[in-house]
């Protein structure tokens, strides 16, 4: 990117930062078209890397570009000590911004000040807080734009880190960049103290971009330009020792030119391979922290012990008053020679005393101790013993206020062996965050709580408690380990109390192994206890969660014991349980028709469970996430309404995990692909089923797939509806999820007919459905019931055809929801006699019949080939046309040619011709692009932003971000305004001369 493209004028120092940060060109080019790009469209990036890799250099090179561009920054660093508090790194991210919240509504700024601490009296309301924060970033950047820096964001709490992924998902339409430096995904071997869930940040939408070591030729670039007057025989000790890592690169020289006078063998070659070398003693995993270790320890240790209190305290703690007060309680040393001590080590500054940065701009950071390097703050807590980290916390917690919930953390840190009273303290803390929604805060607590219990029953039982509140707060490996150790506890019985313990270790299974066998097992009766005088304590909690997942079970097995266990227990529970229920299965036996769970609806009326869905979503709760909005958006799913209940995902983006926005992206994608945004739904699938693979999540998985098989039938992808055998079909039958497996099966009918296979169609059809036969509880029987129409039609079995309508009318599933309806009013017209116009009529008269844009195409294709074969050449081609747009828009190639075919038959020519697209007006497609990404690099060279061109191809946004996100590398360019340049190069490239 040229420094000229960037907003505002060059960019100063652009040379010297790429010096600096070399290796990291790709780095540097997603952040300089992210800003160039602003004024057109928000994006995001996300650095991941390990400790040293150079995220915070290429954050402080983003701030350097975005202020010398003019654009406001707003900047977040993590902390480990703040990461189980909710809200607490979204404080510093928006306490610049709470001046001026007029765009914000009451219930918005009331909720965004109870989050940030700002209303000590009040609980924040749940998912209102991240709209708010929306809000109040696009008013902001109503003024001038806006770039967000996330430091560290493996150490955001749980429910920031979800809002900051809900923003993520919704930049497009502003001027905002989003620029995050997080860590991998803890694994095996890395920092103990590192959280489980770090990964959640890298499942969320974003570029994200890998920074690996350096290679060779990069280092010594880097190594060179940076310290010149390394003798070239140390070059080789210090990129064995540094291992590609930028910050061992920039660091170890220094310390080795310390070391030099006493030790001048450092900068002499190396001994052989197998002689020890400098900082080879040091662990694997804790070397870079420990390069800060000589100067540490060179500092007194008053000094030390107050850089400790900084570090473990948080930004509580870095304040330089209140650690200032800490240290005259802690050390005899004044005040004044500690700061001295400080600021001559390097290791950290006193930053903004005066009230600004020390280069008179004001920067919010008023009074704080900010240290050099995060690693300083690791290699601190590295080197502590554990003694000392106690006594840290221990000052802390003193000097914390007594009701504040960072004081209880603190002293949990502070204390050896058990505690009761602490660990009673603990566990009422957990608790009360997980009513307000923070199972994913709250389990880390409830887990430290059992660690300080004395009695071993009592322990086992806080672990059971923790289990559960990791899994709903989407912490399953977490959640693993909990149930580990209950059960080392409870050996050789079963941990108790049995109800809780039987949700977490069937949640946890059904999700990471994609196994409904503990909840078909052992949830029934669980669901007993509940309702025993022993279950009573944990009935509140635990019955509708255990409701929702044994539903999803029953939808996905089609199992008797799920059914009738939710049959049992539906009648005490409460009304998002019983509209759940009926929306997949129809009324429970006894309250309707025999055969009322093959789709019937409910006995109060054709919209009976469509109005009581939007009855119940009014009633929800604003201030807290509850269990019953996941039934409601279950219930919406069965009803093919999710984008018209899109409000009841909004609470759970606050601050869950992967796994549990997964689970609703997957709905969302379904739901693209009913409404025709096939390029959006199969991105998003194939991204989503990607992700949860490498986070070990195969029920997401198998969803996800599942979307993305929708779409590939569709567009009579056999290949690739081949390739997902395995998982949707095998994997699923051994599994027992069979209604994935038969949901693949039926779309085999689909692809089938894509290509004009009838007989082939009709034999997937009626093997797994018989003529006349209303399978049980079939959650997407309705979406294969046109395929099994066709396929009887078009195969030459019509009387199948109309027997099967029939008992799919008397079965009452039309009365489902509208989508039902429409679909039944296509099959009723497909099977129709040859002059039944008025079956066709009633589907392009049906409310809203646009919305389903599949089926609908489909009924114009046949209804304009019966019109042909009356003669009736002139509607039959308007019928046939408009079917061929359609599905020319959709991608449905197969299908498109069946148009162009009809379409030439009452219009010779005409086929062809809108087959072949525009005529030479159009460019042709680019040679390095994919037909999309053609249009969508076109449509943008026209000026036109991602909204507009999304509303253009039917497409999100988003989606079309990712699209040109593909396209810079392609073209070789990093900004909006190169595309129609590199697009003219081509033509003109491969124009022939005259």
């Amino acid at each position: 990117m040229e420094a000229d493209d960037m907003p505002g004028g060059p960019v100063a120092g652009a040379e010297r930062g790429a010096e600096v940060l070399a290796g990291r060109d790709e780095q540097l080019t997603a952040i300089d078209a992210a800003l160039a790009g602003i004024a057109a469209a928000g994006t995001s990036v996300l650095l991941r890397g390990g400790p040293g890799m150079g995220k915070t250099a290429l954050l402080k090179a983003a701030e350097t570009k975005a202020r010398d561009a003019g654009l406001r920054v707003l900047r977040m660093t993590g902390a480990e000590a703040e990461s189980g508090l909710p809200f607490a790194a979204l404080h510093q991210v928006l306490w610049p911004l709470l001046d001026d919240t007029r765009a914000l509504s009451a219930e918005q700024r009331d909720a965004l000040e109870s989050a940030l601490g700002v209303r000590e009296d009040m609980p924040p309301e749940g998912f209102t807080v991240a709209g708010a924060a929306l809000t109040l970033l696009a008013h902001a950047a109503l003024r001038r734009p806006v770039v967000v820096l996330l430091d560290d964001l493996q150490w955001a709490d749980p429910s920031s880190a979800a809002v900051f992924g809900y923003l993520r998902r919704h930049l497009a339409p502003l001027p905002v960049v989003i620029v995050g430096a997080t860590r991998p995904t803890a694994r095996p071997g890395d920092e103990p103290h590192a959280p489980e869930e770090s990964g959640d940040a890298e499942g969320l939408p974003g570029r994200v971009i890998d920074l690996e070591p350096l290679d060779e030729r990069q280092a010594r670039r880097l190594l060179r330009a940076r310290h010149p007057w390394l003798p070239d025989t140390a070059h080789h000790r210090v990129l064995r020792a540094a291992g590609g890592n930028p910050l061992a690169l920039h660091e170890l020289p220094v310390q080795i030119r310390r070391a030099a006078p006493d030790h001048p063998a450092l900068l002499a070659a190396p001994a052989a391979a197998d002689g020890t070398e400098p900082f080879d003693e040091l662990p694997l995993g804790t070397r870079l922290g420990s390069l800060y270790e000589d100067s540490l320890r060179a500092l007194p240790d008053s000094t030390r012990h107050v850089l400790l209190v900084a570090a473990l305290g948080g930004s509580f703690a870095q304040r330089v008053s209140v650690l200032r007060d800490m240290a005259r309680h802690a050390v005899t040393t004044p005040w004044t020679e500690i700061r001295r001590r400080i600021e001559g080590s390097g290791l950290a500054r006193f930053d903004g005393t005066d009230g600004t940065d020390g280069a008179g701009r004001a920067e919010g950071t008023q009074g704080l101790v900010v240290f050099h390097h995060p690693l300083v703050r690791a290699c601190l807590v590295h080197i502590a013993s554990p003694a000392e980290r106690r006594a840290a916390h221990r000052l802390v917690a003193r000097a914390l206020p007594a009701a504040s919930p960072q004081r209880i953390t603190h002293l949990a840190a502070a204390t050896v062996g058990t505690d009761a009273e602490l660990a009673e303290l603990l566990h009422a803390r957990a608790d009360g965050m997980a009513a307000q929604g923070g199972d994913a805060e709250a389990a880390g607590m409830m887990a430290r709580a059992a660690g300080l219990s004395p009695d071993p029953a009592t322990r086992t039982a806080r672990l059971v408690a923790a289990s559960g509140m990791a899994a709903r707060g989407g912490r399953l490996r977490l959640a693993v380990e909990l149930l580990a150790g209950a059960e080392a506890e409870a050996r050789p019985e079963q941990p108790e109390p049995a109800a809780p313990y039987a949700f977490a270790l069937a949640y946890t299974r059904l999700q990471l192994h994609g196994d409904p066998a503990p909840s078909l097992e052992l949830l029934p009766g669980a669901l007993g206890l509940l309702a025993s005088p022993e279950g009573r304590d944990h009935r509140a909690c635990l019955l509708e969660p255990m409701l929702f997942l044994l539903l999803v079970v029953a939808v996905y097995t089609g199992d008797e014991r799920a059914w009738n266990a939710v049959d049992r227990h539906a009648g005490d529970a409460t009304e998002p349980v019983t509209l759940c229920r009926r929306a997949w299965a129809g009324p429970p036996p006894g309250e309707g028709a025999p055969g009322a769970r093959a789709g019937a609806a409910p006995t109060g009326g054709p919209d009976d469970v469509p109005r009581r869905l939007r009855e119940a979503v009014v009633a929800l709760p604003a201030d807290r996430e509850t269990s019953a909005a996941w039934l409601l958006l279950w219930t919406a799913a069965a009803l093919d309404a999710v984008g018209e209940h899109d409000a009841l995902a909004s609470p759970f983006v606050r601050h869950h995990a992967y796994v549990t926005q997964a689970f609703i992206e997957s709905l969302r994608a379904h739901d693209d692909f009913l409404h025709g945004r096939w390029d959006a739904a199969l991105a998003a699938a194939r991204d989503g089923a990607r992700t949860s693979a490498a986070h070990g999540y195969a029920f997401n998985e198998m969803l996800f797939l599942q979307n993305a098989g929708q779409v590939l039938a569709s567009r009579g992808d056999d290949d690739a509806l081949a390739a997902l055998e395995p998982l949707l079909g095998q994997a699923a039958r051994e599994r027992n999820t069979l209604r994935a497996a038969e949901r693949l099966h039926g779309l085999r009918t689909l692809c089938a007919l894509a290509h004009g296979r009838a007989d082939e169609a009709w034999d997937h059809a009626r093997s797994l459905t018989a003529p006349g036969e209303i399978p049980p509880p079939g959650p997407w029987f309705h979406l294969s019931l046109v395929d099994w129409v066709q396929a009887a039609v078009d195969s030459g079995h019509r009387p199948d055809a109309l027997r099967h309508l029939r008992a799919v009318r008397a079965a009452g599933a039309a009365r489902a929801s509208a989508h039902h309806a429409f679909l039944m009013a296509v099959a009723e017209a497909l099977a129709g006699e040859a002059e039944a116009d008025q079956l066709f009529e009633a589907v392009y008269a049906f409310p809203g019949a646009e919305r389903w844009p599949f089926p609908l195409a489909r009924a114009r294709l046949a209804h304009g080939a019966r019109l042909r074969r009356r003669g009736l050449h002139g509607p039959a081609a308007a019928r046939c046309r408009a079917a061929l747009d359609t599905f020319t828009r959709l991608g449905a190639t197969p299908w498109a040619a069946q148009a162009a075919r009809a379409l030439d038959a009452v219009a010779p020519g005409a086929g062809a011709e809108a087959e072949a697209g525009p005529s030479d007006d159009t460019p042709p497609r680019h040679p390095l692009l994919s037909a999309q990404e053609s249009r969508i690099a076109e449509l943008a060279a026209q000026g036109l932003t991602n909204r507009q061109i999304g509303e253009r191809l039917g497409l999100s946004p988003r989606t079309i971000g990712a699209h040109l996100y593909k396209v810079f590398p392609k073209l070789g360019i990093t900004t909006r305004a190169g595309i129609a340049r590199a697009l003219k190069e081509t033509r003109e490239r491969e124009t022939p001369a005259t």
